[in-house]
């Protein structure tokens, strides 16, 4: 991990691509979000953005092009399709600049739609770029927290890249939380053309009734690729609702050999290799979902927690897990409805630089089955100190958005206090607001209270936001938009 933080100082790239699947009703759109960080951020005075949708067969049926020029994007994809008849494919969105963009994975997101209720997911799965080797090989895609209720049904998607292929087997397993098989099938992946692409729903593929499944079981995708990069756009299916509730995979971590040095008090008394930062508030319910898919090993660490504000103090909580190999099981967490600022610091045992965790929140005494997947996890110290965060939202027709922000730091160097600025972009309106994160701690910031005092909109406006602080810290941020009746998406920022 920290050779990739420090290949990512030198990379140079003059393209940026993502791709997402794309389901279109009468009640469903898929609408694209980003907020233009090349020029507000990075100070490029031109990028393209090219937009492409494909049908499952992989036939071009909608292509546009234009210089991003406003700061704010809002891209309804039913919008762009003029009313042509297809209702399943990929878009596949594209950034191209003169100058270095440097990622080749822009920060985009999609939000899913299903009459008012919405779901996000930022970049997965990408075509790489023509200077990026394409070497067939496989990958085991999982880690998504499966919905296994009367009505919803898991689903992952995939799509070819620009290169034709032959048909090939993908294996589809769905495990117990202690990792013992339920049943396993091989499914002829008949995706050839560039750009074809399917949309997977696990009822489809297996009768479930048959088998006895926990709530926490869960499902590898093992998937052959090339020019292309597979991380799934996948989720839960409301079937009633024709609601996609999004996440993206990670890729089983058992065979990847990175680990961090434990915590040694002798030398280095005050490191911290590895943090999870966790927020949560009154209103909401969190569990933390911890797949035995990570790298081999066991982990030993303690909480902090505090009030938001304050600088988190220790408490005598431990935490012990085996992290992936044998004896590993998926390991749940459910954090208290509380303003807290909380934070799982992993100091011994055999560490893994990616320890994957999953932020499932709620809408508390909500009636709804509703919740978000945040694909996030523990924040190494070799995660980069940071000035800039930016995200998305939800506001209007009852929908509230919160942003969680979390200094915490590995090290004396950035266990400071830092002023920074929240910029918001409501269409071609913007809101300027100051706050101070304390060190160690986190703050709330909600963002209606700052637009509106009370906003109450019938119409749903998806938002920019970005922040500036004057200081480098290991700043992390989540923001989370729901509704009083359950209704609720949210994501890690950038």
């Amino acid at each position: 991990m920290k050779a990739g933080y420090d290949h990512i100082k030198n990379n140079f790239s003059n393209r940026s691509s993502c791709v997402f699947p794309f389901f279109l009703t009468d009640t469903n759109d898929l609408v694209i979000v980003f907020l233009n960080y090349w020029k507000i951020k990075n100070n490029l005075k031109r990028i393209t953005c090219n937009i492409r949708a494909h049908d499952e067969s992989g036939i071009l049926v909608e292509f546009i092009n234009f210089e991003l020029i406003e700061n704010h994007y809002k891209i309804s994809i039913k919008s762009i399709m003029k009313n042509k008849l297809i209702e399943k494919g990929i878009v596949n969105i594209e950034f191209i600049s003169s100058e270095n963009i440097g990622f080749t994975f822009p920060a985009v997101t999609a939000f899913y739609t299903s009459n008012s209720n919405y779901s996000g997911v930022h970049t997965a799965g990408r075509i790489k770029n023509p200077e990026e080797n394409k070497i067939p090989g496989e990958i085991i895609e999982t880690n998504w927290r499966c919905k296994w209720e009367n009505g919803v049904t898991p689903f992952f998607s995939l799509f070819n890249g620009s290169i034709k292929s032959k048909s090939k087997l993908i294996k589809v397993t769905i495990y117990k939380p202690n990792k013992e098989i339920i049943v396993s099938k091989e499914i002829n992946l008949s995706l050839i053309d560039p750009f074809s692409n399917k949309i997977f729903f696990i009822d489809e593929l297996f009768n479930l009734q048959k088998y006895k499944i926990d709530n926490d079981s869960y499902i590898e995708v093992n998937i052959p690729f090339t020019d292309f990069f597979p991380r799934m756009v996948c989720g839960n299916f409301f079937r009633k609702e024709k609601f996609l509730e999004v996440t993206h995979s990670f890729e089983n971590q058992e065979e990847n050999p990175d680990y961090l040095d434990e915590l040694d008090l002798k030398k280095t008394p005050n490191r911290i290799p590895s943090i999870n930062p966790i927020a949560i508030n009154k209103e909401l319910e969190l569990d933390l979902i911890f797949f035995p898919t990570n790298c081999k090993g066991k982990v030993i660490g303690s909480w902090r927690s505090g009030a938001k504000n304050k600088t988190l103090t220790k408490s005598d909580e431990i935490f012990e897990w085996i992290s992936g190999g044998n004896n590993s099981e998926l390991k749940k967490i459910s954090i208290k409805s509380e303003d807290t600022i909380k934070a799982l610091d992993i100091t011994k045992g055999k560490i893994p630089t990616r320890i994957n965790t999953n932020y499932i929140y709620r809408v508390r005494d909500a009636k709804a089955k509703y919740s978000t997947d945040i694909a996030a996890g523990q924040i190494t110290e070799y995660f980069p100190p940071k000035k800039f965060t930016w995200g998305h939202g939800i506001i209007g027709k009852g929908y509230k958005t919160i942003i969680f922000l979390t200094s915490l730091s590995h090290d004396e160097k950035c266990r400071i206090e830092s002023k920074g600025k929240l910029t918001l972009l409501v269409e071609d309106k913007i809101y300027e607001k100051n706050f101070t994160i304390p060190p160690d701690s986190g703050i709330e910031i909600n963002l209606n209270e700052i637009i509106f005092k009370n906003y109450t909109s019938k119409e749903v406006k998806l938002i920019s936001w970005y922040y500036v602080q004057e200081k480098r810290t290991k700043l992390m941020s989540y923001w989370i938009s729901y509704t009083k009746n359950g209704k609720i998406t949210g994501d890690h920022a950038f």
